[in-house]
């Protein structure tokens, strides 16, 4: 499979994006439920780190197909595959809530850590209104060309076997899987003002209020309105809008181009990331 995968419009269901799971199956069920979705016709992207922290992180692993229910890597994903590889890179794994998979017998260990390296490292998919891309962390310099110019360069190393902890697939990783860039300027730039976060608190708590009345479902994202200067860095170029998760933010958040999902830890008060990018 190719590091970077491209998916034409659906044109019998919709499609969903979802932020990050953690091993969180069931609070994931409980979402699709309320949108109703149908794994005939409609399809569900993630945006990687299925696992860890959550008790479910191999169900999620079994979940992926790549047809219906479609990921690619997160940082957490490659902690894994690089673990499998060396026992000196599980050590960090470990550290963020890796247990569950050095429990397993060293055969499945292998099996999950194969099907996860091929995985891609980046989607883009054709909407109708527009191509939107996936990446777990961080869009490098806002270039969505520039960034799949460089995973492609890194495709035969992948390819041959390289751990995610090892140059060049390593110097791509800290850009694509590990970099805060984005997510940091919205917290510095936004969240920093105590009248927007006011503002974002209320709007969460009305999202709350409508989900306890009518089921948790899809989000509805926050979106910036600021003066262009202030949305710039959040412009990107070569695709129309990129999603991204891997940092936390209060609620799913939308400012320029770049959507951020990444808002569920388990915590009472808190939903899952899942954004409904295109309907037939």
């Amino acid at each position: 499979m190719s590091i970077l995968l491209k998916f034409g419009k659906n044109r019998r269901g919709r499609d969903f994006v979802v932020g990050d799971l953690h091993g969180h199956l069931r609070q994931l069920k409980r979402q699709l439920e309320g949108v109703d979705f149908d794994a005939d016709r409609d399809r569900l992207f993630f945006v990687g780190d299925l696992v860890d922290r959550g008790p479910d992180s191999e169900a999620l692993l079994a979940m992926i197909d790549q047809q219906v229910y479609i990921t690619i890597v997160g940082n957490h994903e490659a902690m894994m595959i690089a673990g499998c590889q060396d026992p000196a890179e599980a050590a960090l794994h470990l550290m963020n809530g890796g247990e569950w998979f050095y429990r397993l017998p060293e055969e499945r260990q292998r099996y999950w850590a194969e099907r996860a390296r091929n995985w891609p490292w980046a989607i883009e998919i054709e909407t109708g209104s527009g191509r939107v891309g996936l990446v777990h962390a961080n869009l490098p310099g806002g270039n969505w060309a520039a960034m799949t110019r460089q995973l492609e360069a890194v495709e035969p190393a992948r390819t041959a076997g390289v751990s995610p902890a090892e140059d060049p697939l390593a110097t791509v990783a800290r850009g694509v899987l590990w970099d805060r860039t984005l997510v940091e300027r919205f917290y510095g730039d936004f969240l920093s003002s105590e009248s927007t976060a006011r503002e974002i608190a209320a709007f969460k708590a009305r999202e709350l209020e409508r989900a306890g009345h009518a089921g948790p479902g899809s989000c509805v994202e926050w979106v910036a309105t600021a003066p262009q200067a202030q949305l710039q860095p959040f412009r990107v170029s070569g695709i129309d809008s990129v999603y991204m998760g891997h940092s936390f933010v209060p609620i799913p958040v939308q400012v320029g181009d770049c959507h951020f999902l990444d808002s569920y830890r388990g915590e009472p008060g808190q939903m899952l990331g899942l954004v409904c990018i295109s309907e037939p």
